[in-house]
């Protein structure tokens, strides 16, 4: 029986086809290589990052070094913190995401020079040139144009606006830059301004009825107006504003102020007084800003006006005069009319035209070259 046993066939184990086998074996190599390249380039990465983050960090070490005793201690204590760690592989591990890993900026040190200073000479020569007088000469003229009311076709003049562009075309004609008027009407204020559209006037209608009677003008293109103003006085036993501006020349910087003015006529005597008071203080007023002062108008008055004037203000006038040691009358003829200046205003060319005469007005108009001189001030 046991030889019979020995001898059987054992029964044989179900084996896997050998193709299959030697598809299963090869795939697991290639996933055991796979898996060994990776591990081995993380580990690779994360050396040569700790590396570049251990640079960073002795470039910041080494700035540190060059600032004061205590930026280095800071610095070693900020390199103590960025000691690289070693992962489990051996690798070195640098957590950036701590804020003490980040690189810090170098403060800025300032060094403090010596201050530099101009010589003295150098100083006063630069005072001196900033405090030179400066200049501006130009044509005034100064004209009574007769009001509208004072013709209406009586006295063989003509309408007031007629006549007011024949004044308007005499100005211009007349190469005039500056000047003053007097009874000057609201019909023949829109003619002037028509017919002289290069010219600013001040007050024009801003001062109401009234303050129509008196004008100041001025070339746009020569004068620029930094200040106006007015103060109200008594003319024709009615109160009227006295006006007057502060005028800058555009080329030069030069200012100057200019008044015009119209005094009571015929026996208000005590009227003329009050006015040329007012007048008078003014102009002392205006003169102490430390600017040139002219005045223009029609003073009814030959020679009282012009003596008191002088005497308080130490004005002279276009056509000679002056009241220093007594009053002493420029040349005849005298008019009524006036064109006066102090305080850094000298005159030329004084002329007395009579070529509106009967036609535009009952006055004579005059004319003056003027040279004003800014001089330095502290208000």
């Amino acid at each position: 029986m046991a030889k019979h046993l020995g001898t059987r066939r054992q029964p044989r184990l179900r084996t896997v086809p050998r193709g299959i086998a030697w598809g299963v074996g090869g795939f697991l190599s290639v996933a055991t290589l796979t898996v060994v390249a990776v591990a081995q380039g993380m580990a690779s990465g994360t050396a040569d990052h700790a590396g570049d983050t251990l640079s960073r960090a002795s470039g910041s070490t080494a700035q540190a070094q060059h600032s004061d005793s205590g930026q280095q201690s800071r610095a070693g204590r900020h390199t103590a913190d960025q000691a690289p760690k070693r992962a489990p592989n051996g690798a070195l591990r640098v957590d950036v995401s701590r804020q003490s890993d980040r690189q810090e900026s170098s403060p800025y040190r300032v060094h403090h020079g010596t201050t530099l200073a101009l010589k003295p000479a150098a100083a006063l020569a630069r005072k001196v040139s900033t405090l030179s007088p400066t200049h501006s000469t130009f044509t005034i003229a100064q004209s009574n144009i007769l009001g509208s009311q004072h013709s209406a076709g009586r006295g063989g003049f003509g309408p007031g606006t007629y006549r007011a562009g024949i004044t308007a075309s005499l100005l211009v004609s007349r190469g005039v830059d500056v000047g003053g008027m007097q009874e000057v009407q609201s019909d023949q204020l829109a003619v002037l301004q028509s017919h002289m559209p290069s010219y600013s006037f001040w007050p024009a209608a801003s001062l109401g009825h009234n303050g129509e009677r008196l004008q100041l003008y001025w070339r746009s293109d020569r004068f620029t107006m930094q200040r106006s103003g007015s103060v109200t006085y008594t003319f024709s036993s009615q109160r009227i504003p006295l006006p007057y501006v502060l005028l800058r020349d555009r080329q030069t910087g030069a200012e100057f102020w200019m008044i015009t003015a119209h005094n009571s006529a015929a026996g208000m005597e005590a009227q003329r007084d009050a006015a040329t008071g007012i007048e008078i203080g003014l102009i002392n007023q205006l003169r102490a800003t430390g600017r040139p002062v002219i005045i223009t108008g029609d003073m009814n008055e030959h020679t009282e006006f012009f003596c008191r004037v002088a005497a308080s203000t130490g004005m002279v006038a276009a056509n000679g005069g002056s009241g220093v040691g007594g009053c002493h009358l420029p040349p005849p003829p005298l008019r009524v009319d006036w064109i006066m200046g102090g305080g850094g205003v000298s005159f030329s060319g004084y002329r007395q035209d009579g070529a509106g005469l009967g036609r535009a007005s009952d006055h004579f108009y005059l004319y003056a070259t003027v040279t004003a001189t800014s001089r330095w001030y502290a208000p």
